[in-house]
């Protein structure tokens, strides 16, 4: 059996054009990527961007991680990624030269576009975006486009939605935002296309850095945590950032409690699913056989941000200068992703269950849920629903 992380190289392979995408939200900018046939068909290569934050060889590794997984456990329409060493004279310089192969997902006949776009275009009195910008490492609320009466119109749509959501909380997605959900149109048809673009998961950030990964590793767990009781601090703590512009909102509760609400179903599936990805998830291999991955630095991207973006080439070579690049142990690492992927992903589904137990129950403000919530509402026949939930303290409480 081939190796999931075997690499192409894309120098024996002709150019047949580019592929050229631009964001449009405050933080703007444009993509050229280079298109080949491969194996006959038409394949992106999506190098590694030297200016975009946190950038290293593991952006590309979480593509074809995550692809994989999806593509095998959650969605078959899901493009595979390839990780792939492409051709210098196809790139413009602010790109490596290292990043991956992925096919088209719309063919000629259809025209990609993103959610951000869709209510650029049909603005609509229930939906304001018009503060969005595509910021990495925060979350983005879902909820309103999820309650929006384009979304309650068309419920195919806000299932898919509401899908790829769970997914990106999965993978611990650091910059799921509203140009990252994609819709194919064809003959005035819209549909949700598969998803894509899985670089930003959390288990492949800072890999040189194990301070600052397990900082936002535990927070992003916490913060889809089910607390025994309400945070007396809470709206404290809120007035408290408000005042000094400290963005510490998260969103994922708020989407996952929509979600639960609106399409359980869909929950439900997720959760067989992800079942499924769980029981194998540990004879996925992370391996480096090619030599794909190198010295590297998570900050390394501030070098070439201040000569790209900020056009200071003093700023540049001062950095370029100070900056030391870093050997890791890939090994450790990798059987250290494997491990915190099982452990979030069982995590996860113990919410999810939660979260479902808690709405057949009656339960409306499940943002909030508490255990202590849930002890107000069960009774002996949920002796065994309980036990399914799977929850780290709950056993704990109900002794007490």
């Amino acid at each position: 059996m081939s190796s999931l992380f075997n690499v192409v190289y894309i120098s024996e392979y002709s150019k047949k054009g580019n592929l050229s995408s631009e964001s449009h939200s405050s933080v703007k900018s444009t993509k050229f990527f280079p298109i080949y046939f491969f194996n006959n068909k038409e394949m992106i290569f999506k190098p590694m961007s030297k200016t975009k934050p946190l950038t290293t060889p593991f952006f590309s590794y979480s593509e074809v991680y995550w692809s994989y997984v999806i593509n095998k456990y959650f969605d078959s329409k899901a493009p595979r990624y390839y990780l792939s060493v492409g051709k210098e004279e196809d790139l413009e310089e602010k790109y490596y030269n290292k990043g991956v192969l992925v096919k088209k997902i719309n063919n000629d006949n259809q025209r990609l576009f993103n959610l951000y776009d869709y209510f650029i275009e049909h603005p609509q009195d229930d939906i304001d975006i018009s503060n969005y910008c595509n910021y990495c490492m925060k979350t983005y609320d879902y909820s309103q486009i999820l309650s929006s009466k384009f979304i309650s119109d068309n419920s195919d749509i806000g299932r898919d939605i509401s899908y790829q959501i769970l997914l990106s909380i999965l993978r611990m997605d650091q910059n799921f935002h509203y140009e990252n959900v994609n819709f194919l149109e064809e003959d005035g048809k819209i549909e949700v296309a598969p998803p894509i673009d899985f670089e930003f998961s959390n288990f492949f950030l800072y890999p040189d850095d194990i301070s600052r990964y397990e900082y936002e590793k535990q927070k992003y767990t916490n913060d889809i945590a089910i607390p025994e009781q309400e945070e007396p601090d809470k709206d404290l703590f809120k007035k408290l950032c408000e005042q000094i512009g400290m963005d510490f909102i998260t969103y994922n509760k708020k989407n996952i409690s929509c979600i639960v609400k609106k399409y359980p179903d869909v929950v439900m599936k997720f959760i067989g699913n992800l079942d499924k990805f769980i029981n194998e998830l540990k004879d996925i291999k992370l391996e480096d056989e090619f030599n794909y991955i190198g010295k590297m630095n998570s900050d390394y991207w501030t070098v070439y941000y201040s000569l790209y973006k900020e056009n200071d080439s003093d700023k540049y070579n001062q950095l370029k200068n100070s900056m030391k690049l870093h050997d890791i142990d890939k090994e450790e690492t990798f059987n250290k992703i494997t491990s915190d992927i099982y452990e979030f992903a069982v995590k996860f589904r113990s919410t999810l269950r939660t979260y479902l137990f808690a709405h057949q129950k009656g339960i409306q403000n499940l943002e909030e849920l508490t255990l202590k919530d849930l002890l107000n509402v069960i009774s002996k026949e949920d002796s065994e629903e309980i036990k399914k939930l799977d929850l780290d303290n709950l056993s704990l409480i109900l002794k007490k």
